[in-house]
């Protein structure tokens, strides 16, 4: 499944609603001002309602939303650890 691209329309099209913004998976969304902790939460909110990923409060820090790498990353660790 393509977890970035998922996550990056969902960025574009409910974060940033439209805007342009020259963005790609490394891109610091934090720095960049892409997103915000509102922002953080709704990505959070997407994860659990799209992948069925739960993400637990003390996984709710910046570094785990920095850029769309990163998130992808962390669901597809997420998902494995749930079936292992």
């Amino acid at each position: 499944m393509d977890y970035s691209g998922i996550l990056t329309d969902f960025i574009k099209q409910e974060i940033l609603h439209g805007r342009s913004i020259a963005m790609n998976d490394e891109t610091d969304l934090l720095a960049s001002g892409v997103i915000d902790s509102l922002g953080i939460l709704r990505m959070v909110a997407f994860m659990d309602e799209r992948f069925g990923v739960k993400v637990p409060d003390e996984d709710v820090v910046f570094e785990n939303f920095q850029n769309v790498r990163v998130m992808a990353q962390y669901i597809v660790q997420q998902k494995s650890a749930a079936q292992a």
